[in-house]
């Protein structure tokens, strides 16, 4: 594939860790001087995606630190294989990328997410739709009870648990709001980049929020014990996405959002896990069971926490403003 780039033709290639979708490899000289970054989109998931390229066409003239794709031969953004898997190749940036983020980034952290809504707030483009029902709590919940053989303690606390209702919106999102879905400067405490806006959609901005503040208590992997977050760290989040977003739109949303996030999360890995394991890459079975129980226990917690995330909220906005 990677004859398709002449600056890219025979350089050395390894595979990235992470990252539980796509297959990526870094591009390189023999030496593990990287140079570029590549990647196969998984057409299993994103059933569109030719759609998400043309997602992120329209997406980078709206923010300038979206690390653009390079142009093949022919002159397009991806090129397609003898199977139909489509390919694109990034710069490699020299920047952090961090699973765990210290309390100091928190801030760069939620101003770089608040600082794309605010960069694609009158978006007037329609962005395609890649995946089925993303961000849909009724659709998971439908193949959930599809997928599970039997009653557990995990599957009754996911048909005993209320949901959120947000408010209709047509908001412009990043759809995966990680920690390592941001390039922080080499020493400097801030973001330069974006990465992975292959879920860009219309959605609640608290969704955005939601699954920032569930990373950042959950670091990338989202499995291990039951995360959980501090108030503090949550208003250094908060205080930058304001900052970066212009305010808070709806503390109530914003407070509900990283319980709901998280859960539904948890009911993604756990279906998987029941499905046999078809969405998320594994490195052995019982993962998904694992990452699942994870994040439905950060989702107990964050739920416990709202009254006080809405208080916080409201303080910062009236600090913002």
């Amino acid at each position: 594939m990677l004859d398709h780039w002449p600056e890219a033709a025979g350089l050395a290639i390894r595979p990235l860790q992470g990252g539980h979708v796509n297959r990526t490899y870094a591009v390189g000289d023999a030496v593990g001087n990287d140079r570029f970054v590549l990647q196969c989109i998984n057409g299993h998931v994103f059933t569109n995606p030719e759609g998400v390229m043309r997602n992120l066409g329209k997406l980078l003239g709206r923010h300038p630190g979206i690390v653009a794709p390079l142009p093949t031969r022919a002159g397009n953004l991806w090129a397609t294989d003898e199977a139909g898997e489509l390919w694109r190749l990034f710069p490699f940036v020299d920047a952090r990328n961090l699973q765990q983020l210290p309390d100091a980034l928190a801030d760069p952290a939620g101003f770089a997410f608040g600082g794309f809504h605010a960069a694609v707030a009158d978006m007037d483009d329609d962005l395609e739709p890649v995946i089925d029902g993303f961000h849909d709590l009724s659709r998971y919940l439908d193949a959930l009870r599809a997928a599970a053989p039997e009653a557990s303690a995990d599957v009754d606390f996911v048909a005993d648990r209320g949901a959120f209702r947000f408010p209709d919106s047509r908001t412009v999102i990043h759809g995966d709001c990680k920690v390592n879905n941001l390039l922080f400067h080499p020493e400097e405490p801030r973001v330069t980049h974006l990465i992975d806006l292959d879920t860009a959609m219309h959605g609640h901005p608290a969704w955005d929020f939601g699954d920032l503040v569930r990373s950042v208590a959950s670091g990338a992997e989202e499995a291990g014990s039951a995360p959980d977050v501090s108030l503090s760290t949550f208003e250094r989040v908060a205080f930058g996405f304001a900052r970066g977003a212009g305010g808070i739109v709806d503390p109530e949303a914003f407070a509900a959002a990283p319980g709901h996030m998280s859960f539904m999360l948890g009911v993604r890995f756990l279906t998987d896990h029941y499905a046999g394991d078809r969405y998320f890459r594994v490195d052995y079975r019982g993962q998904n069971l694992e990452r699942a129980r994870s994040q439905l226990g950060a989702a107990r917690r964050f739920d416990a926490l709202e009254t006080a995330f809405e208080d916080t909220l409201h303080h910062v906005t009236a600090a913002v403003v």
